[in-house]
C-alpha cells in the first residue's frame, strides 16, 4: 500500500499495518520478506504491532483481510466501526467470501498467491483512496 500510495503522489498518506493478536516486534517471515522483495519492496524493517487505538481513531480507513479482525475492530473500537472494510471484499465493508489468509506457516506458492492477492484487491480499491485524499488535500484537510 505504501509504495502504491507514494506512486500516486500520496507519500504523506500514512498507511501502517497492525494485528489484532500482534505481539510487539516481530520480524516480517523470511519468505515474505523474498516475495516482496521478488516485486521491488522491501519490507525487511517490519515489526509486528498490536492494534494502536489513538491511530485507528484517527484513520479514514481501516482494511482487514479476514471476518474475525472486522469483528474484533468492531467490538472494540465501535467508533471506528463505518470505517472498517476487507481488502477483499472492497467497497463492501464485510464477506466471509473475501477472506484473504494469512500464508504464516505456508509453502511459498501461498505466500506468492497471497501477495498476488493483495496487490490486485490494492489496485480495486486505490482508486477510490487516491480520490478521496487528493480531494481532501485539495480541500485542505
Amino acid at each position: 500500500m505504501r509504495q502504491r500510495l507514494e506512486q500516486n503522489g500520496l507519500s504523506h498518506v500514512q498507511a501502517s499495518s497492525m494485528g489484532i493478536h500482534a505481539p510487539e516486534g516481530r520480524c516480517a517471515t523470511d519468505l515474505a520478506v523474498e516475495i516482496c522483495r521478488d516485486n521491488s519492496i522491501d519490507i525487511s524493517p517490519h515489526r509486528s504491532r498490536p492494534l494502536m487505538p489513538e491511530e485507528l481513531k484517527k484513520s479514514r480507513f481501516i482494511f482487514t483481510m479476514e471476518p474475525v479482525q472486522v469483528d474484533y475492530i468492531d467490538l472494540f473500537f465501535p467508533q471506528v466501526a463505518d470505517r472498517i472494510f476487507m481488502l477483499g471484499s472492497w467497497p463492501v465493508r464485510k464477506s466471509k467470501k473475501a477472506t484473504i489468509a494469512d500464508p504464516v506457516g505456508r509453502p511459498a506458492k501461498i505466500y506468492r498467491k497471497t501477495f498476488e492477492t493483495i496487490s490486485n484487491h490494492i489496485d480495486c480499491l486505490l482508486p477510490e483512496i487516491v480520490r478521496e485524499f487528493h480531494s481532501g488535500f485539495e480541500a485542505g484537510n
